[in-house]
């Protein structure tokens, strides 16, 4: 049986900063491990939360079977409330590959679910896009544009990354339209400045198609997903619609 060690990013962050307070009276006490089960859930998370996540702590699908397929599988995401159920692949030869290939490579102009090179698989980056395509049959990221609703953004709070050893959890702050400029390319995120800015525009989008949490904020450790798909199926809109998480637990499976 999995060992699960759930960990709430708001806990590490007050746990960090705890420890650098300490270190400066230079006073270091370490706690006694009292359970092999380590639970750093925080006020902040409540019951109910807790139980919508237990159904969601394991991928439903069978990793080694999906990269038995197509080695490029690193992830798989889940986006309740919608069909969005997918693998997610990164190509070692073309950022583009996946573009007009489905997951077992076979050519489609419904592409899959990818990343790209400029950003890292484990999702530590500040920022990390992930793609998909708005089509005609509704399937892929076209049910992304749900979140144009109110009621729907209001009802469906969380989306999930999954990884062999780990189950990501997102909170979605934020839905809708932006600009077709490549997001990891036009922005220098090694920059506080430059992140801060961006994750600005993200919490107050300038458009009338938006969303937005009333008690959304971010800070330069946040770690953010966008899904990113065309603001209309099958077209060449000059509109993406962005639909943006951060993370707020990452359950470990050991």
């Amino acid at each position: 049986m999995k060992r699960i060690i759930k960990i709430s990013i708001t806990a590490v962050l007050f746990a960090l900063l705890i420890f650098l307070c300490s270190c400066k009276s230079n006073d270091i006490t370490q706690p006694e491990s009292t359970s092999a089960y380590t639970d750093l859930t925080t006020s902040e998370t409540t019951a109910a939360e807790n139980q919508s996540y237990k159904e969601y702590y394991d991928c439903p699908e069978d990793f080694e079977e999906l990269k038995s397929v197509n080695g490029d599988v690193y992830a798989y995401i889940v986006v309740p409330g919608t069909n969005i159920k997918y693998p997610v692949l990164i190509s070692p030869i073309d950022d583009n590959y996946y573009l007009r290939r489905d997951w077992k490579k076979r050519s489609s102009y419904r592409g899959c679910i990818f990343t790209q090179s400029c950003n890292a698989t484990d999702f530590s980056d500040p920022v990390t896009v992930v793609y998909g395509h708005n089509t005609d049959r509704g399937d892929m990221f076209s049910v992304l544009l749900n979140f144009k609703e109110k009621t729907f953004f209001d009802e469906n709070e969380f989306f999930y990354i999954y990884q062999p050893d780990r189950t990501l959890v997102y909170r979605i702050f934020s839905a809708h339209t932006y600009d077709t400029r490549h997001i990891m390319n036009s922005y220098d995120f090694t920059s506080n400045k430059v992140l801060a800015d961006f994750q600005d525009t993200l919490l107050n989008p300038q458009t009338l198609v938006r969303n937005v949490r009333d008690d959304a904020g971010l800070s330069d450790i946040d770690r953010v997903v966008i899904l990113s798909t065309c603001a209309k199926p099958r077209s060449g809109s000059k509109e993406r619609f962005l639909v943006n998480g951060v993370l707020k637990e990452e359950i470990i499976f050991e």
